[in-house]
């Protein structure tokens, strides 16, 4: 399988610079947040950063222009996941929150597509659950500013499949990152 449709559930301070990597990597890239204001304010810190890249001179107009086609904000989770090939979940670490979403994307998404949590703390199997396909469900934890930072850890549990670590390397791969993968520990 191969991307070419990212969703990102959560537009703060992860979730923004998550859509941001993902847009510069040329998929097409669906940034959703519950609340508007919040959706505002990632879409705003997107377009920030980016302009603050061509004022220094390391990246210019056209890659703003280009990466900016590439993304687009949804008010309903739904309808930004349905034609996904992997969703990356970076909501508050609450997992309640998490379990709700992740019970969505199990009923939502494609069958195949690959379901990501950016949890630094939670249980990565616990949140898989929820999803009733819990092979398709990995931890992909990033670091602090996500456009800067280079690491991305994979953390896999149990159940989770060769194919969907594999897929999940080859995507932090494309973003540009360092992927590591560890095992499902707390914390």
């Amino acid at each position: 399988m191969s991307i070419q449709t990212v969703a990102v559930i959560g537009a703060g301070t992860m979730g923004a610079g998550i859509a941001q990597v993902c847009a510069q990597a040329g998929w097409k890239t669906n940034l959703f947040d519950a609340y508007p204001e919040g959706l505002e304010r990632g879409m705003n810190a997107i377009e920030t950063f980016w302009d603050k890249g061509i004022a220094r001179g390391k990246t210019t107009p056209e890659q703003k222009e280009e990466w900016a086609s590439n993304l687009h904000s949804f008010s309903d989770m739904r309808d930004a996941v349905r034609d996904a090939d992997m969703v990356i979940e970076a909501v508050p670490e609450v997992p309640q929150i998490k379990a709700r979403v992740f019970h969505v994307l199990g009923v939502e998404t494609k069958k195949d597509c690959i379901l990501g949590t950016n949890t630094s703390s939670l249980s990565i199997a616990d949140i898989a659950a929820a999803s009733g396909r819990p092979d398709k469900v990995i931890g992909m934890h990033f670091f602090n500013p996500v456009p800067i930072m280079t690491l991305l850890e994979l953390v896999k549990h149990d159940l989770c499949s060769e194919e969907t670590i594999a897929l999940a390397k080859s995507a932090g791969e494309a973003m540009g990152k360092t992927t590591i993968l560890v095992k499902d520990v707390p914390g």
